[in-house]
């Protein structure tokens, strides 16, 4: 995981720094946005310093603004003792008592002009996360068919890459191959290719592909959510087919402790995958839209209706 500087949340959300400009490559230690509310008030936590970014905006301003100078200033000292990464306002909080106090003291102080705090702050939030959410690398390749990510698990030299490549030819977008991030954000999964190997794919015979100057960069998509994950088998493996052939129901992948639907394909010589894993994309896409209806069951009541005519 790499390490989130204030610098990077100044210069994504174009921040202006009022005070400690010495001070932007502080690192952000904790996930999370602090409010200043309980702190103006003189509690703290223990301990004594902060991790997390502290904002200050109307609620903050509407409250700090019932003293004199001398305690505003007092209490933003207290508040700066903290040694908080960063502390942020708004255009709303317009004490100049509290910019005074953090060039006094050398604190990294920066300002919004983004008009909601709220959006503001989930903004930074989601931008964080990719810092601090749960991360894990597989080795698959990762596609976006009708709209979902499909995961393509299964052992090396199963043709992973080349049937990616197909699915590309036939409109849908490529993510990544080989090596796949995967983080976990609000019990949901999202994929996206290791920037080593972005854009590029490895297929034995020819060697490495960069689909983004073969095909166009708009078969290209930076993430997606994973929704399936499809393992390529061997059909027949060992003499065996353990192939499922009139099973109604998505199994379960577990990746970061999220539960995905998961279905194994067996790959022989004549059968058309990228065909078959388009038609399992659509079958989940059915299931999830609640119009489903259970093949072994109309087969069933065909069969009934046959026997019985």
């Amino acid at each position: 995981m790499s390490k989130l500087y204030a610098k990077k949340i100044i210069d994504f959300f174009d921040l202006e720094v009022v005070s400690g400009e010495e001070q932007i490559n502080n690192v952000i230690e904790a996930y999370g946005i602090n409010r200043a509310g309980l702190e103006l008030t003189g509690y703290f936590e223990g301990g004594t310093k902060s991790h997390r970014i502290v904002v200050m905006s109307t609620k903050e301003y509407s409250y700090i603004m019932n003293f004199d100078e001398e305690e505003r200033k007092k209490r933003y000292e207290k508040l700066f003792s903290r040694k908080i990464p960063m502390i942020i306002i708004t255009n709303k909080f317009e004490d100049k008592v509290v910019i005074e106090t953090a060039k006094k003291l050398d604190c990294l102080l920066v300002r919004t002009k983004n008009d909601s705090t709220s959006d503001f702050t989930q903004n930074v939030l989601e931008f964080m996360d990719d810092y601090f959410a749960p991360l894990t690398e597989v080795h698959a390749s990762c596609i976006n068919i009708f709209g979902k990510g499909v995961l393509l698990i299964g052992e090396s030299g199963i043709g992973k890459s080349e049937i990616t490549l197909d699915l590309v030819k036939a409109n849908h977008l490529f993510v990544g191959d080989d090596r796949i991030v995967i983080t976990k954000k609000s019990n949901e999964l999202y994929g996206k290719s290791h920037e080593i190997l972005k854009n590029l794919v490895e297929v034995r015979g020819i060697g490495i592909v960069d689909v983004s100057q073969t095909n166009g960069y708009q078969v290209i998509l930076e993430k997606t959510k994973i929704d399936l994950v499809i393992e390529l088998t061997q059909f027949k493996k060992n003499g065996i087919d353990d192939s499922e052939r009139l099973g109604n129901t998505f199994a379960g992948y577990e990746i970061l402790g999220v539960d995905i639907p998961y279905i194994k394909i067996p790959v022989s010589s004549g059968r058309n995958i990228p065909n078959i894993i388009e038609a399992a994309v659509a079958k989940l896409k059915i299931k999830q839209s609640g119009l489903y209806e259970d093949e072994t069951q109309v087969l069933s009541e065909r069969a009934m209706k046959f026997n019985n005519d």
